[in-house]
């Protein structure tokens, strides 16, 4: 497949660029914050002129290198702040035509990472750095995908070459005075799939802020992977920035494994396929048959019986090994934000790992 996709990472560099350059044309266009003026300004320098930052030139560099082998898509993780807004609107305009011009240019603004809260910076800014490099990954697929560290924070940059390493996805960079950029060689980072796939249903919980207790305190390996935070004085447990590329990179790892973890497929057909509401709840829960329709249709699945309901019950939508039938039942909470009903899903599992894989998978199906 065609590596046809760039992920650029961006800072704040040119706009101090642009405010020292002596051109008195582009600190005209630079007053009126207008993008498509500054951009026409900036189109007559050709694209290694220092002046235009470190994301132009080392994508300028990528491009000159033939690192990528087409133009189709560039996304542009901006920081969350007022200067990182204008420069993504700025270069998404740059890109846009020129000899650096992509067909889709799609600026993100990374949620949280911003110089004016360091902590937030941290508890936010990093995490939500890797949940937006892993959807592009899930949506555009890794081997299409290489990363240009560059531009922005330094911790941004070093986070964003071990999302790439982790994510088995090239990663480049270019150092301040360097003309050309380099690809970062792999570092080896030791992550234990065995354990994420023991604890997949608390790493779920966690990566959505919903876990009830910290785990560190029964298992020291989550130490490093969990944080607890407060949140408009409550207090919430959820992924460290390190735990958040942990989970991340085993989601990458288990879609590329999943056809030899999962369970072997049921040899019923799906229409013979039974779900009983043993609660007498059918048409009562919004959105629980479509729910359980869904889930259903994976070839391991055997049955499903619903056992609880609780119409002002809310809970967050979950999967975790069941207390009842062994290895092979697997229980489920489905709620609409009002009511809850708990479900057991039967499968084919023969041992635990056929049954954490399913829960796994039962999670990427919601």
């Amino acid at each position: 497949m065609l590596r046809d996709t760039l992920v650029c990472t961006v800072g704040t560099s040119l706009l101090a660029n642009l405010k020292n350059c002596e051109n008195q044309e582009l600190q005209k266009a630079l007053q009126s914050r207008d993008p498509a003026m500054i951009v026409r300004v900036m189109g007559k320098e050709s694209p290694d002129v220092r002046m235009l930052g470190a994301e132009i030139n080392s994508v300028n560099s990528i491009l000159s290198s033939k690192r990528l082998d087409e133009r189709e898509n560039l996304y542009l993780l901006c920081s969350d702040t007022e200067d990182g807004h204008f420069i993504g609107r700025v270069l998404e305009k740059y890109f846009q035509s020129g000899p650096l011009a992509f067909k889709n240019i799609v600026p993100v603004t990374v949620q949280g990472l911003t110089d004016k809260d360091p902590q937030k910076f941290r508890t936010e800014g990093l995490r939500d750095l890797v949940r937006r490099i892993a959807d592009i990954v899930r949506s555009i697929g890794h081997n299409r995908i290489l990363i240009n560290a560059t531009g922005g924070y330094k911790a941004q940059i070093s986070f964003a070459g071990m999302i790439g390493q982790a994510l088995d996805m090239p990663v480049c960079y270019m150092f301040e005075g360097f003309s050309e950029v380099i690809e970062l060689p792999p570092q080896p980072i030791a992550l234990d799939f065995s354990f994420w796939l023991q604890y997949v249903d608390l790493f779920y919980e966690l990566a959505k802020d919903e876990a009830l207790e910290n785990p560190a305190s029964r298992e020291e390996r989550f130490q490093s992977l969990v944080e607890t935070i407060k949140v408009n004085g409550s207090k919430m447990i959820g992924l460290s920035p390190v735990g958040e590329l942990f989970h991340e990179s085993f989601r990458h790892r288990f879609a590329t494994q999943r056809k030899k973890l999962l369970p072997p497929e049921h040899d019923r057909k799906l229409e013979d396929k039974e779900i009983k509401y043993e609660d007498s709840n059918s048409g009562k829960h919004s959105g629980l048959d479509n729910h359980l329709n869904r889930l259903v249709q994976r070839p391991y699945v055997k049955r499903i019986y619903t056992h609880y309901y609780n119409p002002d019950l809310p809970k967050p939508n979950s999967f975790k090994a069941s207390t009842k039938g062994g290895v092979s039942q697997i229980e489920g909470v489905y709620s609409d934000g009002k009511g809850t009903t708990i479900f057991d899903v039967v499968t084919t599992a023969g041992s635990a790992e056929e049954r954490d894989a399913a829960i796994a998978d039962l999670y990427e199906a919601i």
